[in-house]
């Protein structure tokens, strides 16, 4: 069993809970076999037995045609909440099977992307939404607002919170970070060298990189503001749908788990690939080089994801208070603080909870993710992605408010090689036969 310390000095209240004259204090342990310095419950273990069993006896496609798959192709439209300050349309495109006998799917792409990255790989094969609906299922692909084909109507907004800035990734950010960390001069995490399934060389000149960096879009509106376009959006979209899986990559795991918060009902399930993390905070530091390097060593960083899994409000028991909505800024945000191990080698932001701090009186139990806990829920990690280092945070950080969640980790199912970009890498289809496992399981 793995126990906690909280350091005092990096709570983001005042009421630091440190129990001592050195501002250390003891974090309730949680019961878990160890995942890379964590250690899982007894239900990641048996989660994952059964997900190798039903891999040996799976007799469904691991692979789809070349070709893609023949469905009935529709697009429509959704609108957001209109009592919101910001309104949008939200374009969908729907993918229905000739045999149409599973649970229906929602891919929620990631910030810099839009809908098409499930459509077509930068190599020119099909990708996850053809996959999934030649499994089955009614495949809904959306272009989140204001990317792509959908928009919004900023009119109604205070110009102040609104910037004609834009953010772009640039090519060797692309080439560093997601198509050919391996082969930089120095490993920006452990474990980036591994990277061998992106197609093509990854570097500036490639087709395939070309293809891939050809279908980025700039980064537009406030981060709030994305999530709350998607969170009513979605919501408006799982209204038509009826129950439904989400599956979001990046920031669009982010949007899935607020979609869910506000439509527990509606979702079958989550899978979060890659989330948007860590909770809270940051797993990097500037490297002597100039380059940001990733670790374990979490630490809790002001104004990031200050609900924990989002930036705007999710819905705690205890309850946070009731956010302004349409302000600058939303109501109170989490108590949360830099835990530590015991040995000290890895940290991760959490809510202090069950512990007393001398003047300050019995601190309460950690609130609860009353909503996101009634739905199943998994995040996926690649063994060269620099998410490894950091998505065992997020699912820490469920556990604690009570979200059961599974981890996929790939190189544990012999999927090796794969980075943050795994939908588009040369196995994706065995990764989507995982997930589609994963997904059959819960549903």
């Amino acid at each position: 069993m793995t126990d906690w310390e909280v350091n005092g000095g990096e709570h983001q209240h005042p009421a630091a809970h440190d129990t001592s004259a050195t501002g250390i204090a003891m974090m309730p342990a949680y019961p878990h076999v160890v995942e890379g310095g964590m250690v899982q419950p007894q239900s990641q273990q048996q989660a994952a037995s059964s997900l190798n069993l039903a891999l040996q006896s799976h007799a469904g496609p691991v692979y789809q045609p070349r070709e893609g798959v023949m469905c009935t192709q529709s697009t429509f439209f959704v609108e957001t909440n209109p009592s919101r300050q910001l309104l949008g349309h939200m374009y969908v495109e729907c993918l229905k099977p000739l045999l149409n006998n599973q649970l229906p799917i929602i891919l929620i792409h990631g910030d810099f992307h839009t809908g098409q990255i499930w459509s077509t790989k930068p190599d020119g094969n099909p990708g996850w939404a053809s996959y999934f609906c030649y499994n089955g299922r009614c495949v809904y692909v959306v272009d989140l607002p204001p990317f792509g084909r959908s928009n919004i109507d900023c009119r109604p907004l205070d110009p102040a919170r609104m910037s004609n800035e834009t953010f772009r990734m640039d090519e060797s950010t692309v080439e560093r970070a997601l198509t050919a960390p391996g082969k930089q001069e120095s490993e920006r995490w452990a474990g980036a060298r591994n990277h061998s399934q992106w197609p093509g060389t990854g570097q500036r000149g490639d087709p395939i990189f070309q293809g891939y960096y050809a279908s980025l879009v700039p980064l537009q509106s406030k981060k709030v503001d994305r999530q709350a376009l998607a969170q009513d959006a979605l919501a408006r979209l799982l209204e038509r749908t009826g129950r439904a899986v989400l599956v979001g990559e990046g920031a669009g795991a982010t949007m899935a788990w607020l979609a869910a918060d506000l439509k527990p009902d509606l979702v079958a399930a989550v899978v979060a690939v890659e989330p948007a993390g860590p909770p809270a905070g940051s797993a990097t530091h500037m490297g002597e080089d100039g380059l940001l390097r990733y670790s374990r060593h979490i630490k809790y960083a002001p104004g990031v994801r200050p609900y924990g899994l989002a930036d705007i409000p999710l819905t705690y028991d205890p309850p946070l208070g009731m956010p302004s909505i349409g302000a600058a800024h939303y109501g109170p945000a989490l108590d949360l603080a830099t835990a530590f191990s015991q040995s000290g080698d890895i940290s991760c932001v959490l809510q202090p909870g069950g512990i007393a701090r001398a003047g300050y009186g019995p601190v309460p139990e950690p609130r609860k993710l009353v909503n996101l806990r009634q739905i199943p829920h998994a995040i996926v990690t690649a063994q060269a992605s620099s998410h490894s280092t950091y998505d065992w945070a997020a699912i820490q950080f469920m556990r604690q408010a009570g979200v059961g969640v599974f981890h996929i980790r790939l190189e544990e199912y012999y999927l090796f090689g794969n980075g943050h970009l795994m939908f588009l890498e040369s196995n994706s289809d065995e990764i989507a036969s995982l997930i589609d496992l994963w997904i059959g399981m819960k549903t």
